[in-house]
């Protein structure tokens, strides 16, 4: 390895510290890896991956499932390995979905936990690839179908956070530049935006754009002029908005964007009115809505954008979808909505970007250790549970009445009770001079940094990421494989 060459006269805190300006300035991957796995062979960590040994799982029991799949899969049992597939991968997969396999090495877990994944893949790949005697094309179809569904999904939610959301383009580029993004994107305000411009995309439609970053148009922020601003009761105007989303992710509607990328898309809007609940767009919910229209709705943030009517295709004609009804930012209510995914789309596993303004501060400390962000997370619980309360007074204060007070009381109780979390959380490093341009277009070096810091907020979570979604991600392509030799 390249980077341990030159340390031979160093002291090993000299080491750690190049390791650590290594990861700091890795501008792939592969760098970014090739210094992590310095870093764990000099504090021990790499020992720690190659001992099976842990407090969270038994590692015989492991060793016993990969040695009975190698053997039934070279005697072709293939009933009997679905069944031991089944019980082994349903016994195991809480213990190995957890955050604490991967909070000791930074390259990954412990290498029997990958062994006993790739073994599963295999397995699957097996059963897909090879006829099962008394099972006929059409049940093995079926079944791999059931089998996927019970197991479930995974997608990626990205959050909004205004100009502070071009982060999530680069943590997009990570997930896909390694094969790991996920079919099912949800957005909201910002991240509405980005998660519509990948979904209306092919692969070699989004490598093409991540190629040639200038094709995207950052100039969606514009002052209204003084009489529009009066009447809208809002800053920015927002022709300009939706001609760049226009620009940026063209005129598909919901159904459009599906069947051309095979990408779900989710767009998370919010009510003006007081009764009505938020809702999730996607092409299930609402085929004929115009992607750009909903990502222009989710991004109206009240003051600076007026409420937004809803627009679709039907016949030929672009027509208003559900007239009497507008509608503004999908992070007041439903930042996150992964209630609403796991209904729609079977989803039980979700990758979170999250770059709200409001909540970067709250969670600068996950995934750090020592005394610090310990004093920060204490702190941060507290912030948030007393800004709760305070809310919440308001909002009872204030029960009777349907005015400005009432409605801001409501959005910001929405906003402080939400959970921003889900199973792998990314967001970017913490700078309080990232919000001089929270509403502000950015420049090009700023979509340039905004990328590459969005990219690094990803790679230490890669391993998890990949090794969390291994066995989603087989089951699909198995599923899809299957299918096709059903139908061929």
């Amino acid at each position: 390895m390249r980077l341990l060459a030159s340390w031979p006269e160093m002291s090993t805190r000299a080491r750690l510290r190049q390791a650590y300006a290594a990861m700091d300035h890795a501008t792939c991957y592969s760098e970014w890896l090739q210094a992590a796995e310095a870093h764990d062979q000099l504090t021990g960590a790499a020992d720690w991956r190659n001992d099976d040994g842990s407090s969270h799982y038994d590692a015989s029991e492991l060793r016993a499932c990969i040695t009975r799949w190698q053997a039934l899969r070279q005697a072709g049992e293939g009933l009997q390995l679905a069944q031991a597939l089944t019980a082994d991968l349903y016994r195991h997969q809480s213990e190995l979905s957890a955050a604490d396999p991967y909070d000791v090495a930074l390259a990954g877990p412990k290498n029997l936990v990958e062994r006993f994944l790739e073994e599963a893949e295999a397995s699957l790949h097996w059963l897909a690839d090879n006829r099962i005697p008394g099972v006929s094309s059409v049940e093995k179809a079926q079944r791999f179908a059931t089998a996927a569904k019970v197991f479930g999904r995974s997608a990626l939610l990205l959050s909004g956070g205004a100009t502070l959301g071009f982060h999530h383009l680069g943590v997009v580029k990570a997930l896909f530049e390694a094969d790991l993004l996920p079919h099912i994107l949800s957005g909201a305000s910002t991240g509405a935006m980005i998660a519509a411009g990948i979904c209306v995309r092919t692969d070699d439609e989004i490598a093409q754009m991540y190629a040639d970053t200038d094709s995207i148009r950052l100039d969606g922020l514009k002052p209204a002029p003084l009489g529009t601003a009066a009447r809208n009761a809002a800053l920015l105007d927002p022709a300009q908005l939706y001609e760049v989303l226009r620009h940026n992710v063209g005129d598909h509607t919901f159904a459009e964007a599906f069947a051309h990328s095979g990408r779900a898309l989710n767009i998370a809007v919010a009510p003006t009115r007081t009764h009505q609940k938020p809702r999730l767009l996607t092409h299930i919910t609402a085929p004929e809505v115009l992607v750009a229209s909903a990502a222009l709705a989710s991004s109206a943030l009240p003051t600076l954008f007026p409420p937004v009517v809803l627009e679709a295709r039907r016949q030929g004609s672009i027509v208003e979808y559900i007239s009497a009804e507008r509608w503004v930012d999908g992070s007041l209510h439903e930042d996150l909505p992964k209630l609403r995914l796991a209904r729609l789309h079977n989803v039980n596993h979700f990758i979170v970007s999250q770059t709200n303004p409001h909540v970067l501060p709250f969670v600068r400390h996950h995934g750090q250790r020592g005394l610090r962000p310990l004093a920060y997370g204490l702190a941060s619980a507290a912030v948030r549970t007393q800004g709760a309360f305070a809310v919440d007074t308001m909002r009872r204060l204030n029960r009777r009445s349907r005015g400005p007070v009432r409605q801001l009381a409501d959005r910001a109780y929405a906003l402080v009770n939400q959970d921003y979390g889900g199973d792998i959380d990314i967001h970017p490093q913490f700078r309080w001079n990232l919000y001089r341009k929270m509403v502000a277009n950015p420049t090009r070096a700023d979509l340039a940094q905004f990328i590459r810091e969005g990219e690094r907020s990803v790679w230490p979570k890669l391993a998890r990421i990949r090794n969390q979604t291994r066995i989603s991600r087989a089951f699909r392509e198995c599923v899809t494989r299957v299918r096709d030799d059903s139908t061929g």
